[in-house]
């Protein structure tokens, strides 16, 4: 029985190098990334409806369109690259996504405040939403950084 013990030691020390226990650093950082972006903006979301369900109110899901209006200049006009923002190279459509761009992204904390203003959200839902709305972009200025690195 003792022996028996010791060779099926032996078979999985053998057996456990072989098993690659941490991810490729190619692929596993890739995917560590993708995950880290998928939590965030996930995050973000579930913000978005909690401060809208919490206050029982869905006037705050009205800043959720702009999350939808926020990247259709780059994917448009940019070719789905975030790169021309931080360019200086102009040109007429160039030009009108930076606008557009910016535009949506003021209007996502502008739509709370307006809202907080005409007493159709409470202080609270604001301040959710504008958790939400920070976590958003650190999101996306995280998608920005790893879009430069060459690797992914």
């Amino acid at each position: 029985m003792l022996h028996q013990t010791s060779d099926r030691k032996s078979a999985i020390t053998n057996f456990i190098p072989t098993l690659p226990l941490r991810p490729s650093k190619e692929n596993g950082d890739d995917r560590r990334r993708l995950m880290g972006l998928a939590f965030m903006f996930s995050t973000s979301i579930l913000l978005q409806i909690l401060a809208c369900a919490l206050y029982n109110n869905w006037w705050p899901m009205l800043s959720a369109l702009m999350y939808v209006v926020v990247p259709m200049p780059c994917m448009f006009f940019g070719g789905g690259s975030t790169q021309f923002l931080i360019s200086r190279d102009g040109g007429g459509w160039i030009d009108a996504a930076k606008f557009l761009t910016g535009a949506s992204a003021v209007g996502s904390i502008a739509i709370p405040i307006i809202l907080r203003h005409a007493d159709l959200i409470g202080t609270g839902a604001m301040f959710i939403e504008f958790t939400s709305f920070f976590i958003f972009v650190c999101t996306v200025l995280c998608f920005h950084h790893a879009s430069l690195d060459d690797e992914w």
